[in-house]
């Protein structure tokens, strides 16, 4: 394939295709991921809060580096951040599906969250570049919705791919195709003319806010079983609090910061910012649950799972624009209030659900889910950047999606291991009846003991295989019942995400004949 000539434009909706392959592949593998999990799980021996640590190692280090490979980008040149980026994710994905140990799965994760965090925030720049300014908000939107359709794709063909081929193959399927994306980015995308490489880069800020959200997480993903006044868990909670004070130090001292500490002086960005994290706290959290609730207690296969998500999904993208129109007409808290009440609402009605419930049932709570976070997201991007001043906005939307990625790990890693728990604390207080000989397990044990006897099986034989029998229903029991638990959790943070929507300041409406024609406002960023 030739390459574009020095000074050659390359054609922009190229550009645009090229682009957004690479965000359309990394929302595809982590939406798909839900899905594998069990499965994962089966081959490795993960628990229910070990796990975690699958989507955990991803999410980590892609949304604590983000900041960090934006400002390498200006300072290497974005063409060669995203390229670089998009290879480093091929690699990394490839050795997931080729992992041989649970070590190694995690480890190659990380690989492949550092791969994401390299080239996501160099595509939006690079799309802009291609555009001119009058279309690159058209631009934008076309790239974040083909970035969107990932997650569409990811249940849908990625369970197909689980139930009738293998696990391994939903990473390792992707490969070639990914590499046909770094083929045709390295000789058709130009390089970015705002490289600038006498940017500085806050190394020290980077490493100490990778230190202590690692801290954090570790901290609270492990806590109830190491014990949370024990040497171990007591040592991550003072590193994290020694890494976020000097990370604090750091930003505050230093010209060029990763954070600007001073936007937190905005009342209406600080609170967008607690709405975006807790809205991510519940949502991945929630997605983190649904599925495995789907297959272990429902018993759908991967196929069946992954297309029973599409109506959360499919609201989501449809009802969006929705979302962003009441933001123009009744400002920002109005829509996010309302959009993170029916997220609350939706996660709390899950709690209902039993091993008996109907999936139309499940389809409902699914769209209030979608339509919840339709519209939430806009209005709340743009009421967190709307009051910052131009000259801010890239810096305040790297905080905000700081923000919402760090929101989202938390989340998975506080649900996960409360699952866990409740589940055993369910577990032992129903086992006890079995154990202490309740006049309703005695006769539980004997009906279907009666019904194995009756089918020829010997007397002993039959009741240790009754007794069996009513400890698989138990610890089934107990599992809806953690299930329960954790979904009234999710919506109570949802619904102190409500209280944080009302401190947001509605601003007010602008001309848009006074507006620069680029000034299209953020992004929202596709969930990963």
């Amino acid at each position: 394939m030739a390459t574009i000539a020095a000074g050659e434009r390359p054609n922009k909706y190229f550009v645009l295709f090229i682009v957004a392959l690479g965000t359309v592949l990394s929302s595809y593998v982590s939406s798909s991921l839900d899905i594998a999990l069990s499965n994962i799980m089966n081959t490795f021996g993960f628990t229910m809060d070990t796990v975690t640590w699958v989507l955990l190692s991803y999410l980590i280090p892609y949304g604590a580096t983000l900041p960090i490979m934006g400002k390498l980008g200006d300072q290497f040149g974005r063409k060669k951040m995203y390229v670089s980026g998009l290879v480093v994710f091929t690699f990394a994905t490839m050795m997931v599906g080729l992992s041989w140990s649970s070590v190694s799965v995690i480890i190659f994760r990380v690989v492949q969250g550092l791969g994401a965090a390299m080239f996501f925030p160099n595509a939006m720049t690079l799309v802009a570049d291609a555009f001119p300014a009058n279309e690159r908000g058209q631009a934008m939107g076309m790239w974040a919705a083909l970035a969107a359709s990932g997650a569409v794709l990811g249940p849908t063909i990625g369970g197909y791919i689980v139930e009738y081929l293998n696990w391994r193959m939903l990473f390792n399927s992707i490969v070639p195709i990914s590499a046909i994306g770094i083929v045709l980015a390295v000789t058709v995308l130009r390089e970015s003319e705002t490289s600038n490489t006498t940017a500085k880069i806050d190394y020290w800020g980077g490493l100490m806010l990778v230190s202590s959200l690692s801290s954090l997480i570790i901290a609270l993903n492990r806590g109830a079983k190491e014990g949370w006044t024990s040497f171990y868990i007591v040592s991550l909670f003072t590193v994290m609090v020694l890494s976020m004070l000097a990370f604090i130090y750091i930003e505050s001292r230093i010209d060029d910061p990763l954070v600007d500490l001073g936007l937190f002086k905005n009342a209406t960005f600080t609170a967008a910012n607690i709405v975006g994290f807790l809205t991510f706290m519940a949502l991945n959290g929630g997605l983190f649950l649904i599925p495995f609730f789907l297959r272990n207690i429902l018993a759908y296969t991967p196929i069946h799972a992954g297309l029973s998500l599409f109506p959360l999904v499919g609201a989501m993208i449809l009802l969006a624009p929705i979302g962003g129109k009441l933001a123009d007409k009744a400002g920002g808290r109005t829509p996010t209030v309302l959009g993170m009440s029916i997220l609350s609402l939706a996660l709390y009605s899950f709690h209902t659900m039993t091993a008996d419930t109907a999936y139309p049932f499940i389809a409902i709570r699914l769209v209030l889910m979608g339509i919840g976070l339709a519209l939430t997201m806009s209005p709340l991007s743009n009421a967190a950047m709307s009051t910052l001043p131009k000259e801010k906005s890239g810096v305040g939307s790297g905080v905000f999606n700081l923000f919402k990625n760090v929101g989202g790990s938390v989340g998975i890693a506080i649900l996960g291991t409360l699952l866990d728990e409740r589940q055993i604390f369910h577990n032992q207080i129903l086992s006890s009846y079995i154990e202490n000989s309740s006049t309703t397990a005695l006769q539980a044990i004997a009906g279907i003991q009666s019904g194995y006897v009756q089918n020829g099986m010997q007397s002993d034989h039959a009741y240790a295989a009754a007794l069996a029998v009513l400890k698989g229903i138990v610890a089934k029991q107990a599992a809806v019942m953690a299930y329960s638990d954790v979904f009234q959790i999710a919506a109570l943070l949802a619904s102190c995400g409500v209280i944080a929507a009302m401190l947001i300041r509605n601003t007010a409406k602008k001309d848009p004949g006074t507006l620069p024609k680029e000034d299209k406002g953020p992004v929202p960023e596709p969930i990963h």
